[in-house]
């Protein structure tokens, strides 16, 4: 693609985001930008649309990349590792950003008396729109719910995990089935401990009867209510039998037996196991999410992150590096005092310093590690300007009358770029890595938002619930993975010495 098409297709994907925002759209691929956060979000649209204005205004033709930037892409693709690598990251990245139409709470379409609906990219629909009396925000997996049991022409096409990345606890119930005279969960072989309950027909959000189980079978109290869930009798049971029973409301309570399902159900606590059944395909945290969009909302902000911190990175290493090592002298030893001194500051203090004060967000956390990271690529690139400046071409240029801004940017920065793609997987890691801790830590990002720190906090907390560690672990080690693969699959590529012989 040429730096025309580039900048067009960045000024467009700045201007229809802005506009989709601005009408309130939460449209998947263009609210990329505001998934760190509104202000964040309207800090990376200029900066997009500004890239793209100058790629417009150069107005060039096509790349011209030099031919041993080729030979060392086409050394890149060889690679099998890191290139399978890189396109599956590629992908991860696509699917992220799919965002909504993959996990979230806000169903993709509803059909409701011959009319369409599209939740996720609309503003909020109360529950009165389809028919239902709660004035708040329509709960769609209930809606869904109640159109398959009342077996209307009405229906609701729910995302793969419908569920929200963000604190979306959901009360999970599971019915309870007979066989051979016992209880037992629908999803499990074992006797059913626990409590279960059944509805009216007409009202299957009201409690008709509750028993407690032990083994399978009836042991403890029961409880009963009437409609309006006033507590209208009780009872007890010993190993499947009643030995007592209360009747509050003078033999009207029988009557309430006709009027109750025939169907037992369970309230399941969180953390529970993974569900096909209620779509918790690796299960939930004790506070009730779903793993599986937590892992999805984590990466979204693992890509954010990623971004920021390597632009932010590599903009104040390149610009510090490069002055540094090109001017050399007093400025060069004042310099690299400055960061000796500021390399040594207690990142982890400051940090939380800064938790106790402010609650942090993605965008706040990303700079505080940046500026504490910047030192590794400035002393990189110091040393390529050190070594560059004093290459022939670079006197031949001054004896040419070259500027000192063209020598840096059009000659030295160049030719020591390969150092910039060699250390951007290796950065990506390492914001990565240094996100998760945080979170793990307790200084992270506030409860509420997507970690995957927090998950593997959580599961190393009480191994009695692996599918949480455990789906974590997988997730972060298979991404660092993946990045390590083609940093070292980029390094092999644009190392000069293992390609070059001398004569």
């Amino acid at each position: 693609m040429s730096p025309r098409n580039t900048g067009i297709t960045l000024l467009a994907y700045a201007v229809l985001a802005a506009l989709f925002r601005g009408l309130a759209l939460s449209v998947p691929v263009f609210k990329v930008p505001f998934l760190g956060g509104a202000w964040l979000g309207w800090t990376l649209l200029p900066l997009l649309a500004l890239t793209g204005g100058w790629l417009l205004w150069r107005g060039q033709t096509q790349w011209h990349w030099s031919p041993l930037t080729l030979k060392q892409f086409r050394r890149f693709r060889d690679i099998k590792r890191g290139h399978a690598s890189f396109l599956v990251l590629l992908g991860l990245v696509g699917i992220a950003s799919l965002d909504t139409l993959i996990v979230g709470k806000r169903a993709l379409v509803v059909s409701y008396e011959g009319k369409l609906y599209f939740p996720f990219v609309t503003d909020v629909k109360p529950a009165t729109t389809f028919g239902l009396k709660d004035e708040s925000e329509t709960d769609y997996r209930e809606l869904q719910r109640q159109f398959r049991e009342s077996k209307s022409a009405n229906w609701v096409l729910m995302p793969v995990v419908p569920y929200d990345a963000k604190l979306d606890t959901p009360e999970t119930i599971e019915e309870v089935v007979i066989r051979d005279g016992l209880t037992y969960r629908a999803s499990e072989s074992k006797p059913f401990d626990g409590r279960a309950y059944t509805v009216f027909r007409d009202k299957p959000g009201q409690k008709r009867q509750e028993w407690v189980f032990r083994h399978g079978v009836k042991q403890g109290d029961m409880m009963g209510w009437d409609a309006d869930n006033e507590l209208v009798e009780k009872a007890k049971f010993e190993k499947g039998e009643r030995i007592s029973y209360s009747d509050f409301t003078d033999g009207k309570a029988a009557a309430l037996e006709s009027q109750a399902g025939d169907q037992l159900f369970t309230v399941v606590y969180p953390p529970s196991p993974p569900s096909w059944a209620h779509r918790h395909f690796l299960g939930t945290t004790s506070m009730g999410g779903d793993v599986l969009a937590i892992l999805f909302g984590g990466w979204q902000q693992a890509i954010i992150a990623s971004m920021l911190f390597v632009t932010f990175v590599f903009v104040v290493g390149v610009a510090a590096g490069g002055m540094l090592g090109y001017f050399g002298g007093a400025l060069d030893l004042i310099g690299m005092r400055l960061i000796e001194i500021w390399s040594v500051l207690p990142f982890l203090f400051i940090v939380m310093i800064v938790s106790s004060i402010v609650s942090p967000n993605l965008f706040l956390l990303v700079v505080i590690i940046s500026l504490f990271s910047w030192m590794g690529t400035t002393i990189y690139i110091r040393t390529a300007a050190l070594k560059e400046k004093a290459r022939d071409y670079v006197a031949s240029a001054r004896l040419l009358g070259a500027g000192t801004g063209r020598i840096i940017f059009k000659h030295i920065l160049p030719n020591s770029i390969a150092i910039l793609v060699t250390l951007a997987p290796f950065e990506v890691s390492a914001i990565i890595t240094s996100l998760a801790a945080l979170d793990y830590l307790g200084f992270g990002l506030p409860p509420e938002e997507p970690s995957w720190g927090r998950l593997l906090h959580e599961g190393t907390e009480d191994f009695n619930y692996p599918w949480i560690v455990s789906s974590a672990f997988f997730a972060m080690t298979s991404v660092l993975v993946l990045v390590t693969f083609v940093g070292e699959a980029v390094r092999e590529a644009f190392d000069p010495k293992k390609f070059t012989t001398y004569k």
